[in-house]
C-alpha cells in the first residue's frame, strides 16, 4: 500500500533548474520513485551529468538545454519530453533565484526585471506549454521560497516574485483542476550555490549559520528534503492535495 502511494512508475517528469542544488535533488528523487525525468537548465554540462547519473542508477533520464524565459525553448522542452518518453505527466518549475541583495530603492531596474522574468514569468510560460502536452491527471509543482512569506531585507524583488508564485499556484489549481493538480514548495535555508552567493557566505560559514538560525529541525535543509516533498505532491498519496504552498524549511 505505502509503495503504491508514492509510485511514479510509467510517469514522465520535467524538472527545470535540474543541473544542481534543489533541482538535481528533485530529479533524482522522482527518478528513484520510477519516473522518467527530463532534466532542463541552461548549463548543458550540468544537466547532462545529472541525467547520466540517473541512467547509471538504472533510472531513465535525458537532458534538454533550456532557457525558461524563452517561450520557444519552453515549448520545445515540453515536446522533447513527449518525444523521448511518450508523454508528459509532471512538470516541476524549479528554475529561479536571485544572487543580488540590495535595498529596494537602490535595486537596479534591470535586476528587478530579470528577477521577475526568471522566477515568475517563466512559470507563466512553462505552465502554458505543459498543459498543452499533459496527459489526464497531470501535476505541476512550483518552487517558491519562505521569502515569499517572510521578510528578508535586501530581497524585496525576490520575495515579490515568489509571493506571485504562491498566488499563481493557488489560482492555477482552481483553473486547471480537476484534470491537473498544482502545488508549490517553499524551501528554507538549503545551502545551494545561489543561496550562498546571495548571502555572501562559503562552506566555512554554514556551521555558524546553522547555529544562528537554531531551526527546530536541528539542521539546514538538503536538496533531497525538497525532492521528498515534491515526490509527495506528485504522488498518488497527494491526490486530494492541490493549491497548497508547503513550507519545507525545518521550521514553521
Amino acid at each position: 500500500m505505502a509503495n503504491q502511494l508514492f509510485d511514479l512508475s510509467g510517469q514522465v517528469a520535467v524538472v527545470t533548474g535540474a543541473g544542481r542544488g534543489i533541482g538535481e535533488g528533485i530529479a533524482k528523487v522522482l527518478s528513484s520513485a520510477g519516473a522518467s525525468v527530463v532534466c532542463a537548465a541552461r548549463r548543458v554540462e550540468e544537466i547532462e551529468r545529472v541525467a547520466r547519473e540517473i541512467n547509471e542508477s538504472q533510472g531513465r533520464a535525458t537532458a534538454v538545454a533550456t532557457d525558461v524565459t524563452d517561450e520557444a525553448q519552453v515549448e520545445a522542452l515540453a515536446q522533447a519530453a513527449v518525444d523521448a518518453f511518450g508523454g508528459l505527466d509532471i512538470w516541476v518549475n524549479n528554475a529561479g533565484g536571485s544572487p543580488v541583495q540590495a535595498p529596494f530603492i537602490e535595486l537596479p531596474r534591470e535586476e528587478w526585471d530579470a528577477t521577475l522574468n526568471l522566477n515568475l514569468t517563466s512559470i507563466f510560460l512553462c505552465v502554458r506549454a505543459a498543459v498543452r502536452h499533459m496527459r489526464p491527471g497531470g501535476r505541476i509543482v512550483n518552487t517558491s521560497s519562505v521569502a515569499s512569506e517572510d521578510i528578508y531585507e535586501g530581497s524585496g524583488h525576490y520575495s515579490a516574485a515568489k509571493a506571485g508564485v504562491n498566488m499563481l499556484t493557488r489560482t492555477l489549481a482552481h483553473e486547471l483542476g480537476p484534470e491537473i493538480r498544482v502545488n508549490a514548495v517553499l524551501p528554507g535555508f538549503v545551502p545551494t550555490e545561489v543561496m550562498m552567493a546571495a548571502l555572501s557566505i562559503t562552506d566555512d560559514d554554514l556551521s555558524d549559520l546553522e547555529q544562528t538560525l537554531n531551526l527546530p529541525a536541528g539542521r539546514l535543509g538538503t536538496p533531497e528534503d525538497l525532492g521528498a516533498a515534491v515526490l509527495y505532491l506528485c504522488s498518488p498519496g497527494a491526490s486530494w492535495v492541490t493549491g497548497q504552498c508547503l513550507r519545507v524549511a525545518g521550521t514553521s
